[in-house]
């Protein structure tokens, strides 16, 4: 039996992907960026530089309860990073939708993980991809396998 595990942004957070999700047995997270959970203040446990907290929240319109997981990050160490999601006095949150089982640091670096394939598009498009000469699918297949071996030779 295949495990799916669906991640995605926050255009994904909503009802009906959740629902999805639980409907086909498939494991998610996703970020989420439309709802303000409340997280219990006594939760929080930090994980190398960052704080971390969870909490069972139904939003507005969802069938059932979910699990939210949240990193507290504070404004002076965020550098150049683009993370706003709640903004507070001295902090700003990540927050993610969940059905996964395990720390909420450990569900966010899982999430993390997502962007990789990001960059595997970016340097196959960077490397050649875009320039396929065929609009024909076993020409494009072809095209394309040649191209990732001698991208990984």
């Amino acid at each position: 039996m295949w495990e799916v595990h669906v991640r995605g942004d926050g255009e994904f957070i909503g009802r009906e992907s959740v629902n999805a999700c639980l409907d086909e047995g498939f494991l998610f997270t996703f970020g989420n960026k439309r709802c303000d959970p409340p997280f219990p203040e006594d939760g929080w446990y930090r994980h190398g530089e960052y704080d971390y907290n969870e909490c069972v929240y139904q939003p507005m319109g969802w069938e059932q309860p979910c699990r939210f997981v949240a990193m507290r990050i504070r404004k002076d160490q965020m550098g150049d990073r683009q993370l706003k999601l709640l903004d507070f006095e001295n902090y700003v949150y990540r927050v993610c939708v969940t059905n996964k089982n395990g720390q909420p640091h450990r569900v966010i670096d899982a999430y993390d993980q997502r962007a990789d394939a990001e960059n595997l598009i970016g340097e196959a498009q960077r490397e050649g991809v875009l320039a396929i000469p065929s609009r024909r699918f076993q020409a494009h297949h072809a095209f394309f396998q040649i191209v990732m071996l001698a991208y990984n030779l």
